[in-house]
């Protein structure tokens, strides 16, 4: 049993289990059926072999199976033939065990003369689910080579068996399964990527930086900027609820409907209104976005901005560096209602002042030493206290966060994509990185 339950391969359960039980047990031929799938009456015969030819071989040392063996015959469970009438047919057709003494078998549509010498045998119903999907048979060339005790032995061994190679055959499919997912969650990795924004925005008195990581899923943080009327600079961060390739679809579509963006009054509540007529044209089932739209005008240093039920950006005076939530223009999430009130607000930049924009992966990220059930999220305070740390650059700003949740978190993984975009605001005549004076 020890040595059963190490096996990863079906056939494996067989080489270690079969021949140390019939040195227990001895029986001399072997029939598996499965009526998986089949109508009424038919079968397939999954494997069959000599035990003797078996037991033969793995004395010499040699493990492989004969060739009667299908190694791995639920791989290739489709391609075996369906068959209805025989010895098997007859062993099988009302569904219950058999013990069978006394037995002739000649011609059979099926194995031919090769059961011909065999003259008792054990038919035991294998349960998958409480129904009988498969069987057991197996012979002896004695007419009364099976009493009841034999065949209750037959019987549980033979379901325990089966019952260990059933848990492999579904481990292996739930293993190829998630080999499958895997790949089609890495390939929607690379499209998100793809649709974000390839470099940073070229706009005068304007510092950007950026960061994106992903979830172990994929998820649906976006961030953009697109240009506006007038070299007006849109800036957006949203986030579809949900995770997996449902939430990186709609993510996509939200990136196609802002890009068609055009006309309008050009403000944020007028962006974020369209992208909310778009989205509930498409029908969500259910999901929703929330995002924040700024709309950043170099000539005035003035930003319009917008919110759908987003998490209100950081606002970092340099004048006094004190920090604060961006928390006027609040609306409903996109895709929820056809009643969109949402409104516009503005404000003035200084020299300086920065705005960190971000998802809820960022504050909402576990602490090491969470209990379950437990709250310890990084917490905007923790936020709060990472952009204040810093020289105001969106740099820093991001190099202090990632350094701070890593502190908290202690892992490299998240459950969550956590994205951010920094801005600074370093006045129309600077440019967005001096050159360092040079140590004497």
């Amino acid at each position: 049993m020890r040595d059963a339950s190490r096996a990863r391969e079906p056939a494996d359960v067989f080489k270690v289990f079969g021949p140390r039980m019939w040195r227990i047990r001895p029986i001399e031929f072997f029939i598996s059926v499965s009526t998986r799938g089949q109508p009424t009456g038919s079968f397939k015969i999954t494997r069959y072999y000599d035990v003797r030819e078996f037991q033969s071989r793995l004395e010499t040392g040699d493990s492989s199976l004969p060739d009667s063996v299908n190694p791995n015959p639920w791989a290739t469970f489709h391609q075996l033939p369906v068959h209805t009438s025989g010895f098997v047919a007859d062993c099988i057709r009302d569904g219950t065990p058999k013990i069978i003494r006394d037995l002739h078998i000649t011609n059979d549509p099926v194995f031919g003369e090769l059961l011909s010498e065999f003259r008792s045998a054990v038919a035991c119903p294998l349960y998958d689910g409480g129904e009988v999907l498969n069987w057991s048979i197996q012979l002896r060339r004695d007419p009364n080579g099976f009493d009841e005790h034999r065949f209750e032995d037959a019987f549980m061994l033979g379901n325990l068996i089966g019952s260990i190679t059933r848990n492999l055959v579904a481990l292996k499919e739930v293993e190829r399964l998630n080999k499958v997912l895997t790949a089609q969650f890495e390939e929607v990795a690379r499209v998100q990527q793809s649709l974000l924004p390839e470099r940073m925005p070229d706009v005068q008195g304007l510092a950007v930086a950026t960061s994106y990581l992903t979830s172990d899923q994929a998820g649906g943080d976006y961030y953009d900027f697109l240009p506006m009327p007038g070299n007006k600079l849109g800036i957006l961060v949203a986030d579809v609820s949900g995770h997996g390739a449902g939430a990186a679809t709609i993510m996509a579509m939200l990136r196609a409907i802002l890009h068609c963006y055009s006309g309008g009054d050009g403000s944020a509540a007028g962006v974020l209104r369209f992208a909310n007529h778009r989205l509930l044209a498409s029908r969500l089932e259910g999901n929703f976005v929330t995002a924040f739209f700024g709309v950043f005008d170099p000539a005035t240093a003035r930003l319009n901005y917008a919110s759908a039920g987003h998490n209100p950006p950081r606002f970092l005076s340099a004048q006094t560096r004190s920090i604060r939530g961006i928390e006027d223009g609040a609306g409903l999430p996109l895709g929820i209602a056809d009643d969109f009130d949402i409104w516009s607000e503005d404000l003035q930049l200084l020299p300086g002042d920065s705005i960190v924009l971000y998802t809820d992966g960022i504050t909402e990220a576990f602490g090491s030493d969470s209990k379950p059930g437990g709250l310890d999220m990084f917490g905007v305070e923790r936020l709060d206290a990472a952009i204040l740390a810093s020289d105001g650059r969106p740099d820093t700003i991001i190099e202090n966060i990632h350094k701070s949740l890593f502190e908290h978190t202690r892992a490299r993984t998240r459950a969550d994509d956590q994205t951010l975009v920094a801005l600074q605001y370093v006045g129309p005549d600077r440019c967005l990185y001096p050159p360092l004076r040079s140590e004497v």
